[in-house]
């Protein structure tokens, strides 16, 4: 290990004590959560056709309830992302004429596509004859926005930035959105998009006030382990909306076989602690070791992170491919491939993704992504062992910093 990633540890040391205290918590939280839900071995039995009465499916589900605070849960592998389960909250909630409110600004990327705010795709919920707008309570949480929270029959928090530039959500400010809201309408349903957010911090959105929440088993939750699915969690009565409407009216709690996935669905939530901790401890040293090389990122290494994507502002459009590419090679899967931007569907321009991840599109894995366009910013998940991060680091020290 070189003099350069010594120092840079010996120094960020201290600010590693909260993340190991909210390490502790949350990992003494899920690991009681599954001895008080029971789970068992039969509980991972694979289960075909219809799957009614999955046992496996439902004692998964009453454990992310329980470690959510939430009134239940709705947990399936065949959710395949994050986009999926967020635009079913959405679809299920509204109907023709009602109103949704982003208060956070632009939802992320994929999002807006569903929404309709670009690229027209089929279904989009303006299409449907539902009313859509933003104001962004983050930057000041006094605007004058109180007819807008007043008309609006769902209000959309977004934790993480996604692709913006404001600041990640605490879930102690999204209680301040929340009782905020609530003095101006107590019947908005307040759906909070959780991604890369899950035990960041020793409470999640429903217990700050969220009536229902989501994210994706490719991000935090999922712990690197699991291999596809996402989920839903908050009050049972948004819930059966949920379920209803994913499979059909009165059948969406009775039936969706597991296909052999809740070994992984279990193992991965249980390890997802540990993972989130790795992650925050990789953002860490490497927003601290980026700024010897006058690299912004943010958060600054120094400043509370409230998820485990770490924005970077490169100063060249060549200087963030070549982060990308030396990303790649540090990859355990496909290190010998160059990453190169393209279009995928549901983003506005071309993509840049780096990581040779054991799951594809796995973001809570080594990975990195965005547009290769000015700004140059890059979005980087330092994945699921600190130690990579160090590796990395070298790599970047010696093959890009010092050829400049």
């Amino acid at each position: 290990m070189n003099g350069t990633v010594q120092s840079i540890e010996a120094e960020i040391q201290p600010y590693t004590q909260k993340i190991e205290s909210v390490y502790s918590y949350n990992f003494r939280k899920v690991l009681s959560s599954f001895q008080l839900v029971q789970v068992a071995t039969h509980h991972m039995a694979p289960s075909f056709g219809y799957g009614l009465s999955d046992i496996g499916i439902e004692t998964l589900e009453s454990l992310v309830a329980r470690i959510f605070h939430a009134e239940a849960a709705l947990v399936r592998p065949q959710f395949i992302s994050g986009t999926q389960v967020l635009f079913l909250i959405l679809n299920s909630l509204l109907k023709k004429g009602d109103f949704l409110l982003s208060v956070v600004g632009t939802p992320y990327e994929t999002l807006q596509g569903c929404i309709g705010l670009h690229s027209q795709y089929p279904g989009n919920l303006i299409s449907q004859g539902i009313r859509y707008a933003e104001t962004d309570l983050t930057a000041d949480i006094t605007s004058g926005t109180g007819s807008l929270i007043e008309e609006a029959d769902v209000i959309w928090i977004q934790k993480s930035c996604g692709y913006s530039t404001r600041r990640s959500l605490s879930n102690l400010r999204i209680l301040e959105l929340v009782k905020l809201i609530r003095r101006r309408n107590k019947n908005a349903i307040i759906a909070v998009d959780n991604c890369y957010g899950e035990f960041v911090e020793p409470i999640e959105p429903v217990e700050a006030g969220a009536d229902i929440c989501a994210g994706s088993f490719l991000k935090n939750p999922g712990g690197g382990i699991t291999r596809t699915g996402a989920y839903i969690t908050g009050k049972k009565t948004f819930l059966d909306k949920c379920a209803s409407y994913y499979i059909a009216p009165g059948m969406g709690f009775e039936t969706t076989p597991n296909i052999g996935l809740l070994s992984t669905l279990f193992q991965g939530l249980f390890h997802a602690p540990h993972t989130v901790r790795e992650s925050l401890l990789g953002n860490l040293f490497m927003s601290r070791f980026l700024s010897e090389y006058g690299i912004r990122s943010f958060p600054k290494w120094d400043d509370p992170h409230y998820d485990i994507v770490l924005r970077i502002e490169f100063q060249t459009g060549q200087q963030l491919l070549r982060f990308a590419e030396l990303l790649q090679q540090c990859s355990p899967i496909d290190s010998f491939a160059k990453p190169t931007p393209f279009h995928q569907d549901g983003y506005s321009s071309p993509i840049i993704m780096a990581g040779g991840t054991f799951t594809p599109g796995s973001s809570i894995e080594f990975s990195a992504d965005g547009f290769v366009k000015y700004p140059y910013r890059l979005y980087y998940q330092p994945g699921m062992y600190y130690e990579q991060t160090k590796i990395f680091a070298e790599v970047l020290e010696t093959k890009l910093f010092n050829q400049e």
